[in-house]
């Protein structure tokens, strides 16, 4: 059976898919994290230029930004980026601007008496983002934050247009190898399967530390 031969195949471009995105997130959650809370900042200037930034990169297609970092940064500035980085940069950057939004809520959520209570009781100011704003921030920021691994993780089938291989890549050139349509369609729905499965056991993670978190509370 074709997906007994090419299983192991298929399970090493899942494993590449899952770094490369893990990679990318935690880029784009201490870029994101930046971009939130200057958003968030009183000084204009700043809030403007990371609204800039957020919709810059939240307005590109993936597509293009693969094409922007792969052959753009390339010859911008006359570097060799290997379809890896330049994965891991387009997509980090572009869930940069989508997590600036969930940390920017999440900041927001917390209402500004609890923050003028604890700064009227003596606490100092980086006592009081510690441990009142950011503790009830997180809780916020959970939710859309897992969806934009799941984002991150779906847009990660778009860098085979740059030539990495990853699990996309992998079912389209199995199926380029095997001697009929049937066996192909088969590969594809396979591909298709474990990005549902793996996307749907991210989900239902994050919907159990949110349970937990609120549990906890």
């Amino acid at each position: 059976m074709i997906l007994i031969e090419y299983g192991g195949a298929l399970l090493r471009g899942l494993g590449i898919t899952l770094w490369v995105s893990c990679l990318a997130l935690i880029l784009a959650a201490v870029v994101g994290a930046l971009i939130g809370i200057a958003r968030t900042s009183k000084f204009m200037s700043l809030r403007v230029a990371a609204t800039a930034y957020t919709e810059f990169f939240r307005s590109l297609p993936t597509l293009v930004m693969l094409f922007f970092v792969f052959y753009g940064l390339t010859a911008a500035f006359n570097i060799n980026l290997s379809p890896f980085v330049a994965a891991t940069i387009a997509l980090g950057l572009e869930g940069s601007a989508l997590m600036s939004e969930v940390v920017r809520g999440g900041l927001q959520s917390v209402g500004k008496g609890q923050k003028e209570a604890a700064l009227s009781s003596g606490m100092p100011v980086w006592q009081v983002e510690l441990y009142v704003v950011w503790p009830q921030a997180i809780r916020v920021m959970l939710p859309p934050a897992v969806g934009v691994y799941v984002s991150t993780l779906k847009g990660s089938a778009l860098a085979s247009s740059i030539g990495f291989v990853e699990l996309m890549q992998t079912g389209l050139l199995v199926r380029e190898r095997v001697q009929n349509d049937y066996d192909g369609f088969t590969v594809l729905i396979a591909v298709a399967v474990i990005y549902t499965i793996v996307n749907y056991a991210i989900s239902q993670a994050g919907a159990h530390i949110e349970r937990k978190s609120n549990y906890a509370q």
